[in-house]
Parts: C-alpha cells; sequence; structure tokens
C-alpha cells in the first residue's frame, strides 16, 4: 500500500509556506503544524463581505470583491471538511445572506452575479440568465439550512431539498458539481435520519455518483472527477458505490507530484497573465491541502 513519503510532505510544508494563500496555509497548518482551527476561521472571514457572501477570490476562478452564490457555498463545504462551528456568528451571516438573497429563477440564486463579468475571472464563468434549475448550490444550501437555520430557513431548505431530490430522481442532466452538491444534501439528510431519503433516493444517489466518476486513470490530467472527490474519507457511506477505483486514484496523485513538490490543477484560464499565473498558484495550494487531507484520511501519508 502506496504512501506520500516524509519527505515528500516536508517538500510540501515548504511550498506552502512559501507559496499558499493564507487560507489553504492555515488549513495546511491545522493538519500537519499544530495549527488551529480558529486560524482557519480568521483567514475565511478575509473573504466575507457585510452582507454574509463570499468574495474577492475566495472560489479562486472569480475575482470579483461582490458576493456569490458558488463562493459563499464553497465556504459551507468547508466548513463541514474542516469541522468548523456551524452555530457560529459567521456561519449565521452565511444562512442569512443565502436567505436574503433568494430570487425568483428556476434555481433559487444566480451562480455570481453580472458585475463579476467586469473582473478577472475564469472563461468558463462568463454570466448567462438562469432558465432551467441545477442543484448546483441549492443543494448543500438547502442541507446547512435545514441541520442549523432558523426556522423560517428549515422551512426553505426542507423546499429546496424537494426540489433536488426531484431532480435526482428524475432522468434530467446531472453533471459532478450538481451531484457533489446533493450528496451533501443527502448526508446531512442521513445524519438527521430524515424520512425524505428513501431507498429511491439512495439508489439514485449512487446512480449519479457512478455516472460521474471517471475510473480511467490515464483521463485524471484532464478534468473529470475522480473517486475520492465523492469519497474523500473511508468511513463515507458511498464508499461501496466507488471503492474499487480508489487505489489507482492514489497511485495517479503519488505518480503526478510535480516537479516542486505539489500538485496543480488540471485546468487552466488558457492563457498566460499575471493574474493567470497567481490563480494557477492559488488553485496548487488549494488542491495539495485537499489531497493530503484525503490521504491523511486513508492513512497514506508515512508517520
Amino acid at each position: 500500500m502506496r504512501k506520500l513519503s516524509k519527505k515528500q510532505l516536508q517538500i510540501m510544508n515548504e511550498w506552502m509556506r512559501s507559496n499558499a494563500r493564507p487560507y489553504d496555509l492555515a488549513k495546511w497548518n491545522y493538519l500537519f503544524n499544530g495549527g488551529c482551527k480558529d486560524a482557519i476561521v480568521e483567514e475565511m472571514l478575509k473573504y466575507q463581505n457585510a452582507d454574509g457572501g463570499m468574495g474577492s477570490g475566495f472560489e479562486a476562478d472569480v475575482l470579483c470583491p461582490l458576493s456569490a452564490a458558488i463562493p459563499t457555498a464553497e465556504a459551507i463545504f468547508q466548513a463541514c471538511e474542516y469541522g468548523l462551528e456551524f452555530d457560529s456568528e459567521w456561519m449565521k451571516r452565511i444562512l442569512s445572506y443565502f436567505e436574503n438573497t433568494v430570487q425568483d429563477i428556476p434555481k433559487y440564486w444566480e451562480d455570481c452575479p453580472k458585475e463579476a463579468m467586469d473582473y478577472p475571472h475564469a472563461p468558463w464563468w462568463n454570466y448567462a440568465p438562469c432558465t432551467v434549475f441545477n442543484p448546483n448550490p441549492c443543494a448543500v444550501v438547502a442541507s446547512a439550512f435545514i441541520r442549523y437555520g432558523t426556522d423560517t430557513q428549515k422551512e426553505l431548505g426542507y423546499k429546496i431539498a424537494q426540489d433536488c431530490l426531484k431532480h435526482l430522481l428524475s432522468s434530467d442532466f446531472c453533471g459532478d458539481h450538481d451531484t457533489l452538491n446533493i450528496q451533501a444534501l443527502v448526508d446531512q439528510l442521513i445524519a438527521i435520519k430524515s424520512p425524505i431519503v428513501t431507498d429511491d433516493v439512495m439508489v439514485a444517489m449512487r446512480r449519479r455518483i457512478l455516472e460521474n466518476t471517471c475510473f480511467d486513470a490515464s483521463k485524471y490530467n484532464s478534468y473529470y472527477f475522480t473517486p475520492l472527490d465523492y469519497v474523500p474519507c473511508p468511513n463515507s457511506v458511498w464508499y461501496g458505490t466507488v471503492g474499487h477505483g480508489i487505489e489507482q486514484t492514489i497511485d495517479f496523485w503519488l505518480d503526478n507530484i510535480n516537479e516542486q513538490g505539489v500538485w496543480t490543477p488540471n485546468f487552466s484560464w488558457g492563457f498566460d497573465s499575471d493574474v493567470s499565473r497567481q490563480v494557477t498558484k492559488n488553485w496548487t495550494g488549494y488542491i495539495t491541502v485537499k489531497r493530503a487531507k484525503i490521504l491523511l484520511n486513508f492513512d497514506r501519508i508515512e508517520k
């Protein structure tokens, strides 16, 4: 069983200290250098606006300072991943942001505001009006509303959850990020033993995960979701769905550490500039700490 070596971890540690944005370094320090969760929150709050939403490159491909749904939903994912306090004031402000910005459109929130196009952004972040429902980021927002929200937020959360599960059970397209969001919702509903997680929902969730998981490691240098995107720890309820592909994913990661000793993104803005180079560096830090955490979860780092 292959593992990341102590030497490789040391090289990653040096790169992170010198190059990662402070937010990702705080996560790294928590995992490997005796850091604390408070430092993660402190750095996260630097991206939070007065309205409670997140902006200014918290989602590294969108540098607009205004709050947007996708970056703010990312804060919910990160809070779950690092066990941050959902009853904290900053999280209550995030939930209030979502409650206060619900729109009369098919998916409740636009991914990002039109104004985001006036700032550097990835080419796939071109603004387009929302015309159809999809669960990204509605499902993960609903999960937080249901578990941690006020009574009115819980009510809204269950309304959104019904739309998300209807989408899950349908034959409509449900892409990788859509599936990840619904998975977050179903995980939280399972945790509270909600009766709306039926056998049909579980079957459909497994089907969607399988549909969106690439098991061909030769394609991993391009943008595909791997088994470890849906199962980042061995005690996941979905382990049996994609577990047979985990070993090859870990092998691919260990075989594809770059010459600087870290992992680089398998996507790019497609052009060279000071901004795109900095964004690539930001993504490198984000991906490196994310993968190292997963390896830690699976006991794949030498002690």
